[in-house]
């Protein structure tokens, strides 16, 4: 029996190591992980796994990671497992390496990383040591390289589009037009540009009343007080050659530089230009119950200065629910705060597919004539709620075949200018339009009311115009809004926070002293019936 048994342990035992081997090889030729996100951060997207049907030869893929940086930091652990994980589901398309270049970085720098300076402590002394943190992209004698990455957080979408760069040995072209006389590119919008150039767009000003170069993949039309039938004219023909354009434009002006006092745009300029595409841009205000609360600056009695804050229905807060689960631009929703935006209305001309991508709440109103937007009207906010109750249109996308608004009658001119390009056809070939109804939302205004996603909106809609609808998907994971403000109607958002006191403040110190006094009455309780059962005896 003792001879079976130990034969039976042997087999077991043997069986055990050989699940162990197994399991190793297995590890290494696979890589897995539970992804219990909601978002599914950690979960290679549909785009990075069919990537490997997009690399006609080998990429190459080297993470250049100083090792005192690995041994202090947990993001260069996560950039190596997610690696490592693209690389097992390539198909052997892709190769990944990870390089400690410290004592040799000639190979490093050559690629256009450069070490960064990090304080680090040993045996209780700081100094600063220089690190390197970088990833490499090689296909064939080309290169794309991504310097500084410290996270995952947009690694997923900045590898793939880096990959497709490298294969194209191009990337698409951003151009950025300013429309408001009041800004510049540089002094106004550097926060939208510096995010198209992280994420894989070559951004080009294009300046007003010019032709737009033939390689510029898309178009931003960054506001439109300035905009005249002249100007919309260069526009016009880059669409109708098949460009793809994004509209923030406005009806109404309102100048931050002068009390906030909004005019209603006069008729004529780019507006119309608009509606012959089918987006018709009322020169009203809307304005919302889900809005941002604003610090305002206002000089006091004693002739000081002090700090305001205003929930102003002007700022509105998209709220999710009424946002569209079809086009991938919002299908994962981060956020979209809009400044003084106006309501919008879809007239579809000829066979464009239009698509609603955010609307108001239901209790949003307009103001259609006496425009009252600076703090000291609060009063004046609401004088046509009770007419104009209702939820609107912000922003929407249409892709088709778009009429010119040049193709008939006498092409418009201007005292001592060339004359616009003639549009290449009276309709444009298959082209894709982004119109979001608030001139001022891509501005660096952004930075002041946290509101960062709007700049990821607009990457997502350059990703959708370019037809990259696949990348969407990835950055809208990495973004999303983590204020706390999910309740949007004031009575209900008052509520919620004084009953949030009742509880904290006065229920919680309620319950921890009655079950304080519980305790000791029952520890009590039981001590005299202890001395009872004694006799009395203490």
């Amino acid at each position: 029996m003792s001879v079976t048994l130990r034969k039976q342990e042997r087999i077991l035992l043997t069986l055990t190591l050989l699940a162990i081997v197994l399991l190793a090889v297995a590890s290494a030729l696979y890589f897995a992980r539970i992804d219990l996100t909601s978002s599914r951060a950690f979960t290679l997207s549909k785009a990075s796994r069919g990537l490997h049907a997009e690399i006609p030869e080998r990429i190459r893929i080297t993470y250049y990671i100083s090792k005192s940086l690995a041994d202090r930091h947990p993001g260069p652990a996560a950039i190596e497992d997610f690696l490592a994980e693209l690389a097992a589901v390539s198909r052997g398309k892709i190769q990944v390496r990870v390089v400690d270049p410290t004592k040799n970085p000639v190979e490093a720098e050559s690629f256009g990383l450069v070490a960064q300076q990090m304080q680090v402590v040993e045996q209780s002394e700081q100094r600063l040591a220089l690190v390197y943190t970088g990833i490499v992209i090689e296909y064939l004698d080309r290169h794309q390289t991504i310097p500084a990455i410290l996270s995952t957080d947009m690694l997923e979408y900045e590898i793939v589009k880096a990959i497709r760069a490298a294969i194209s040995d191009r990337k698409p072209i951003a151009g950025l037009l300013v429309g408001d006389p009041d800004k510049s590119l540089a002094n106004d919008y550097q926060s939208l540009a510096n995010g198209l150039a992280q994420s894989g767009y070559e951004p080009r000003e294009v300046r007003l009343g010019t032709a737009i170069d033939d390689d510029v993949d898309l178009l931003y039309v960054l506001g439109n007080a300035g905009i005249d039938r002249y100007d919309a004219a260069f526009i016009d023909a880059f669409l109708m050659r098949g460009g793809n354009v994004f509209f923030a434009v406005k009806g109404v002006n309102v100048d931050p530089n002068n009390g906030l006092v909004a005019k209603a745009l006069p008729e004529g300029g780019l507006l119309p230009v608009l509606t012959s595409y089918g987006f018709d841009i009322a020169r009203q205000l809307v304005l919302d119950q889900s809005n941002l609360t604003v610090p305002f600056q206002n000089q006091a009695p004693s002739g000081g200065y002090q700090i305001q804050y205003v929930r102003y229905p002007h700022w509105v807060a998209i709220d999710a629910r009424f946002t569209s689960a079809d086009n991938p631009i919002t299908a994962h929703f981060s956020g979209l705060d809009l400044y003084w935006p106006s309501p919008m209305t879809l007239r579809p001309v000829g066979t464009v597919h239009y698509e609603e991508l955010a609307r108001t709440t239901p209790k949003a109103w307009l103001q259609t004539k006496d425009f009252a937007a600076g703090p000291q009207d609060q009063p004046m906010y609401a004088l046509e709620r009770d007419s104009t109750t209702g939820q609107y249109l912000v922003a929407a996308a249409g892709k088709g075949s778009f009429p010119s608004a040049f193709a008939t009658g006498p092409a418009p001119t201007r005292a001592g200018t060339p004359p616009p390009p003639v549009p290449a056809a009276p309709s444009s070939p298959e082209a894709r339009i982004v119109v979001v109804s608030s001139a001022d939302f891509l501005t660096d205004m952004m930075r002041m009311s946290d509101s960062g996603f709007n700049a990821s909106f607009a990457l997502s809609a350059a990703d959708w115009l370019v037809s990259a609808d696949d990348l969407i998907a990835i950055r809208a994971r990495t973004v999303i809004d983590t204020r706390l403000n999910r309740i949007k109607d004031a009575d209900t958002k008052a509520f919620m926070v004084a009953l949030t006191y009742v509880v904290t403040l006065g229920l919680v110190p309620l319950a921890v002293i009655a079950y304080g006094l519980a305790r000791a009455s029952r520890r009590a309780r039981k001590e005299r019936e202890s001395r009872t059962v004694r006799g009395g005896e203490a």
